[in-house]
């Protein structure tokens, strides 16, 4: 008698617990990243018109002083490397440009003889 009642109360216990977690939310990943697609991306203004400058020690570039930057890319957030030949001698940033210009420090400091591009990437603002 006590089996058929032990058993009897599982039985109902089971009932009650499986319908709840019937409702429960199911715990598969999702993904919360863009896999294909597009963007459009506009620019701050042209960097055509940016004059770039050097802080120099011992003959190595360890800063690039830019000016002249256009008053839409205030706020916004450069980025430089400087390069010989397409390979990056050093690179830093991100500098925030305020008042059309900005100060990026350069790691590692390259020699003033071997940079022969600086390349520039402003985002923001």
């Amino acid at each position: 008698m006590r089996y058929r009642l032990f058993a009897l109360l599982l039985a109902a216990a089971s009932v009650v617990v499986v319908p709840a977690s019937a409702g429960a939310r199911p715990l598969t990943p999702s993904s919360k990243v863009l896999v294909a697609g597009s963007a459009i991306v506009t620019s701050c203004a042209s960097l055509a018109g940016v004059v770039t400058n050097f802080t120099l020690s011992a003959n190595t570039v360890t800063a690039v002083l830019l000016t002249s930057i256009p008053t839409a890319c205030n706020g916004g957030a450069v980025t430089v490397a400087v390069t010989q030949a397409g390979a990056s001698l050093g690179t830093g940033g991100p500098v925030a440009v305020a008042a059309g210009a900005a100060t990026v420090p350069i790691s590692p400091a390259a020699a003033i003889g071997s940079v022969s591009h600086v390349r520039l990437v402003i985002t923001g603002p």
